[in-house]
């Protein structure tokens, strides 16, 4: 775009923008910070358009994000106002559609910010708080009949309540999917190749046969890379691929590496969700429920400990 200076403005729904920084680049789409006429801080994401296939993937994910916003669920992110340019050149060398989306700022960055911190560190009773409230967007998400299909720390912003918060619906697709050839096979991997970051991704799409159900377990297994994460900083398939080594080997050989000393439950936890029978993994109901079980163990194991310490000093 060039650099971009408080004179270059965007109109959305007859609101006037100011745009300062760009502030983030994906595959799709850029994103600026922009302030209105009352200097408030907002997020602008704008999405080229080449073609109908790309303004229909656009419009899907507003349709998703207002969705969500009815539903009433926090922990996905707001979106406050869209809109269709057509042979717009503020955002590229040549004249063309640009899908614009006005979203909220929040000052606090992403989960993945957070990891790569040098000194990182968040205990297991805030690490399940966070990722019940991220299974808690999840849920809804689903029960629209829909999967997210790109969850990781990158895409988990925390608001100015420090809450976690979903991002980046662009990836949004109906939850189950039945590939009848192998047009559609050969399409949904294109797709995904795209829009889905490999470390995060389940087994099933890396192999995409003729006659497979895909479903929003998918996002489960992206939820088990996300908690190993938030304990470990790192995606268990993230050193695979810092190494050059096949991450679709390894996803699929469902081998997974706990370091020593860890806990045992969270560990069981992210095992389950790790199951690359997609057919045998569980749902999001059922994985809330096992968050609730392990925060109670350990709940009680600290009160345990507590006690004991207390009795060792009263000796």
């Amino acid at each position: 775009m060039g650099c971009a200076c408080e004179k270059q403005h965007v109109t959305i729904q007859d609101n006037k923008y100011y745009v300062h920084d760009q502030i983030g680049q994906g595959g799709f789409s850029s994103v600026f910070l922009v302030k209105n006429a009352g200097n408030m801080k907002f997020v602008l994401k704008c999405i080229l358009c080449h073609d109908q296939k790309d303004r229909d993937k656009a419009w899907n994910e507003a349709k998703v994000h207002q969705l969500l916003q009815s539903s009433g669920n926090k922990y996905v992110l707001n979106l406050i106002g869209c809109e269709m340019i057509e042979k717009s050149s503020e955002f590229s060398k040549t004249p063309t559609d640009t899908f614009l989306m006005l979203l909220p700022y929040y000052k606090n960055g992403s989960l993945y910010d957070i990891l790569v911190k040098p000194h990182y560190h968040m205990d297991l009773k805030h690490v399940l708080k966070h990722f019940r409230s991220i299974c808690l967007s999840v849920k809804t998400i689903h029960d629209l009949s829909y999967s997210h299909r790109d969850i990781k720390p990158a895409n988990i912003l925390f608001n100015d309540n420090n809450e976690p918060v979903i991002i980046d619906l662009g990836s949004a697709a109906p939850a189950k999917i039945t590939v009848t050839s192998k047009k559609e096979a050969q399409e949904l991997l294109d797709d995904v190749n795209e829009r889905c970051s490999m470390t995060y991704r389940a087994p099933e799409l890396f192999n995409i046969d003729i006659n497979s159900i895909i479903d929003e377990r998918i996002d489960i297994w992206s939820l088990g890379c996300l908690l190993y994460a938030m304990l470990y900083k790192k995606s268990p398939f993230d050193l695979v691929y810092e190494r050059g080594d096949s991450v679709a080997l390894a996803v699929i050989s469902g081998k997974i590496y706990f370091p020593p000393n860890s806990n045992e439950s969270v560990n069981n936890l992210i095992k389950v969700m790790l199951t690359v029978d997609h057919s045998k993994r569980p749902f999001i109901d059922d994985i809330l429920e096992s968050v609730k079980v392990v925060d109670e163990l350990f709940d009680q194991d600290f009160n345990e400990h507590m006690i004991l310490n207390s009795n060792i000093c009263n000796v």
